[in-house]
């Protein structure tokens, strides 16, 4: 941390007077309410804080929120287009449509969990090792998932994996910030 030479030398008395001028009295600040706001925070609340704000709950809540859409567009896509692993000549039972969608549903939900979960860690673990926050965080964490998603294929399908995902992941981090 800082030493006492680097801070300035203030003077609490002229710092109220300051605040007074700008603000106005003391019992217009009271009336407003501003001083009613608790000036100490509960160990607790810190620690809830903490815990919300750390790589592997953020990492983990969008694990669950891909599952769940994945889950939704599982049984969309299902119910658009019911594709059958054994084509016959007979109409589909219920059952059969239920198996589709669960096994289709399913297959989204990992699909869209693995997807969160590994973008949003990698940029929050992206974004406290620069300790910055900003649009390259996301063109990294975009090129590293989707370069490692790609790599499954060989090189060429990495390297158009990063570009494609650092631009989307980008694209997406723009549109939210503005």
């Amino acid at each position: 941390m800082g030493t006492e030479e680097e801070w300035p030398d203030i003077n609490p008395g002229d710092l109220i007077s300051s605040l007074r001028n700008r603000v106005g009295s003391v019992e217009s600040v009271q009336r407003s309410g501003l001083l009613h706001q608790p000036l100490t925070v509960d160990p607790t609340q810190k620690k809830i804080e903490s815990i919300s704000e750390s790589c592997a709950f953020k990492s983990g809540m969008a694990g669950v929120i891909g599952y769940g859409m994945g889950i939704f567009f599982g049984v969309f896509t299902a119910a658009i287009d019911p594709n059958m692993s054994a084509p016959t000549d007979r109409p589909q039972t219920a059952r059969e449509v239920y198996k589709e969608m669960a096994s289709r549903s399913k297959s989204y939900g990992k699909s869209f969990a693995f997807f969160g979960l590994s973008l949003s860690g990698a940029e929050c673990v992206i974004e406290s090792y620069r300790a910055k926050s900003g649009v390259q965080n996301s063109l990294y964490a975009g090129c590293l998932v989707g370069g490692g998603m790609g790599l499954r294929a060989g090189v060429v399908p990495g390297c158009v994996g990063c570009v494609g995902f650092a631009t989307f992941s980008a694209a997406i981090d723009l549109y939210m910030k503005s």
